[in-house]
């Protein structure tokens, strides 16, 4: 955390940060992030353990400019999201939207889901949190976690760097498929009803249809650069 700013080292796109990070809130053993590599080859997907409870886009800022208008929020849900407050801390909380909104797969009395249950009590909501006990939470998480946020593969920017990239999640609740974008200034992004029929949120066309979308509007350039992980099951 910067000294003179609210910033962290951004989370690499990596299953390994992304699962040990998890693990450390409350994930339970059993569940880890994998690299999506597509929503529609079925020769890709079969390397992907199912199902997928959580899918997380990693993609340029530019790529939804033109998408923000088309937007149509709701706050009539019990999904939980979180404002996000700290500069480049958008992995962070992409992973505390997928467990969140995932609470079975979580440790009982891990730090999230005491954090979760003690806000629940408190406010009588599963979803409306105060945002002061969530701000000293998040700052806790980062300042015991300085490691993870500069761990990877890749040479970690300075915190206080301006990052192109950004992460958002996507989630399952109540029969609804949600876009969780802490940056949001309305809140979680309700995209419609999900499909019965579908596996899970990777064959969930609203899904497929939202990550073609930002590609869509991005450049040849800034394809490159997009990336997904999931929330899945460990094949042991």
């Amino acid at each position: 955390m910067s000294e003179n700013e609210r910033a962290v080292i951004p989370i690499e796109s990596n299953p390994a940060v992304f699962t040990e990070f998890a693990h450390k809130l409350g994930l339970k053993r059993a569940w880890a992030y994998f690299d999506i590599y597509s929503l529609t080859e079925p020769d890709l997907l079969a390397f992907l353990p199912r199902p997928v409870k959580a899918v997380v886009l990693l993609f340029p800022v530019t790529a939804n400019g033109k998408m923000s208008a088309n937007k149509q929020v709701s706050r009539a849900f019990d999904v939980v999201w979180f404002k996000q407050s700290i500069k480049n801390a958008c992995g962070l909380y992409a992973i505390l939207h997928s467990l969140s909104n995932n609470r079975s797969l979580l440790e009982p009395n891990s730090d999230l889901a005491n954090f979760l249950k003690f806000q629940s009590d408190n406010t009588g909501s599963k979803s409306t949190f105060d945002d002061t006990n969530t701000d000293e939470f998040v700052l806790n998480v980062i300042k015991e976690n300085t490691q993870t946020f500069s761990s990877g593969q890749t040479d970690a920017p300075e915190a206080t760097a301006d990052i192109n990239l950004h992460y958002i999640t996507y989630v399952e609740d109540n029969g609804e498929i949600f876009e969780l974008d802490g940056r949001s200034l309305s809140g979680p992004l309700c995209l419609g009803k999900s499909d019965p029929n579908a596996t899970d949120l990777v064959d969930q066309d609203v899904v497929r249809l939202r990550v073609a979308s930002y590609m869509e509007n991005a450049s040849k350039e800034d394809v490159l650069h997009f990336a997904m992980l999931g929330l899945c099951p460990t094949w042991e």
